[in-house]
């Protein structure tokens, strides 16, 4: 059995930001989400696995308090849970595919590993890009993307989505392959 998980914020104020592309991800993915302790929650099969998908209604930097007792409930391993989120150290037109490491001061990110006691999931992260300066970085994760953005972040979003199913049955390594070199943005430019 597998989770994935977007990080994101719930209400429909916040539905369009970049906060919320790991939603974004996962409402490709389905459309059934019912609500249940801390999340909205589907069930995910691919192939002969099958999982869970979940948007926490926790706020962002709370998400380990949905993750955490739902994987110990099911008995998920750590490396059977995906965290979907935005990357502020990537562009918009990249994704990547990542097996634990350095939460690189992504609060929501902190909260799953403090809630999980380790940081050895895996993430699949979504380009944003760098606000204009660092005193601006809450305003751009809570602001949407340009709109000649748009056709790059939908082939990002539904790269992103195939990815995840590819994890769910290949693993890590073969997502990793096949996504982490992909720039949606020079595909964009050339008429793709």
């Amino acid at each position: 059995m597998f989770l994935i998980v977007a990080q994101g914020n719930p209400g429909p104020q916040y539905a369009h930001t970049k906060h919320n592309v790991g939603f974004w991800v996962l409402d490709r993915l389905s459309s059934g989400f019912r609500p249940k302790a801390n999340a909205l929650l589907a069930p995910f099969s691919v192939g002969e696995v099958s999982g869970w998908l979940m948007k926490p209604s926790t706020f962002y930097n709370a998400t380990g308090q949905a993750v955490a007792p739902f994987a110990r409930y099911h008995k998920i391993p750590l490396e059977r849970i995906l965290v979907i989120h935005d990357e502020l150290d990537l562009p918009p037109g990249r994704l990547r595919f990542k097996g634990g490491g350095s939460n690189a001061g992504n609060y929501g990110l902190e909260s799953i590993s403090t809630h999980l006691g380790s940081k050895a999931f895996h993430r699949l992260r979504i380009g944003i890009g760098k606000p204009p300066s660092p005193e601006e970085g809450a305003g751009w994760v809570l602001s949407g993307f340009r709109p000649e953005l748009a056709p790059v972040m939908a082939q990002v979003i539904e790269a992103a989505a195939e990815g995840v199913k590819v994890w769910a049955v290949e693993g890590l390594d073969a997502a990793q392959k096949r996504f982490n070199g992909i720039d949606f943005r020079d595909a964009a430019s050339a008429g793709m």
